[in-house]
C-alpha cells in the first residue's frame, strides 16, 4: 500500500515539475512575431508615417525603436531592449513619473499567445504598453496612462519587413 502511494506521489511530482519548466520557459518566450519593422500610419494625410522596429541582438535580448523618417532625416522617438530579466520577459524604455523621464522596466506577461502585455507601476506615462497581433502583418497596440494630463493611444502597425 506504501507502495503504491509513493509511486503515485512520484508521478505527481514529475507532473508538477514538468509544469514549472513549461511555465519558466513560457515566461522566458518572446513575442516573436513583432520582430521586424511596422509602419505606423498618421491619422493626418498631411503627416508621414511613423515606425517601430524590433531586432534580435541574441536570444536573450532585442532592441527597439520608434521613428518617423523626413526625407533623408531620421528622428528617433524612442529606443527600447527587450530581455529575459530574472525569468522575466521585460522592456526597459524612457517613461514618465510625476513630469520626470526616467527608464521604466515593464515586465511583460503573455495574456494569450497574440496578446502580451507589458506594465511598470513607477511610471505615469505610458503605464502599460498591450500588443496584439491579428495576423497578416497587422499588429494592434494601446497604452495606458495614470494622470489626467497624459494621453492614451491606440493603433494599428502594418508589417513592412
Amino acid at each position: 500500500m506504501l507502495f503504491l502511494f509513493l509511486c503515485r506521489m512520484k508521478k505527481v511530482l514529475i507532473f508538477v515539475i514538468f509544469l514549472f519548466a513549461f511555465a519558466s520557459l513560457q515566461a522566458q518566450s518572446f513575442p516573436a512575431w513583432l520582430l521586424g519593422t511596422w509602419e505606423i500610419p498618421s491619422a493626418s494625410a498631411f503627416a508621414g508615417s511613423s515606425f517601430e522596429e524590433w531586432a534580435k541582438v541574441s536570444e536573450s535580448q532585442w532592441e527597439g525603436k520608434t521613428y518617423r523618417m523626413f526625407g533623408n532625416d531620421t528622428i528617433i522617438f524612442d529606443r527600447m531592449l527587450m530581455l529575459v530579466e530574472d525569468g522575466n520577459v521585460e522592456i526597459k524604455m524612457t517613461a514618465q513619473k510625476e513630469g520626470k523621464r526616467f527608464v521604466a522596466s515593464f515586465k511583460g506577461t503573455m495574456l494569450r499567445e497574440d496578446v502580451w502585455a507589458f506594465e511598470c507601476s513607477e511610471s505615469d506615462s505610458p503605464s502599460a504598453i498591450y500588443y496584439r497581433n491579428f495576423g497578416n502583418g497587422q499588429v494592434y497596440v494601446w497604452t495606458e496612462v495614470q494622470t489626467d494630463y497624459d494621453v492614451c493611444s491606440d493603433f494599428m502597425m502594418y508589417k513592412k519587413k
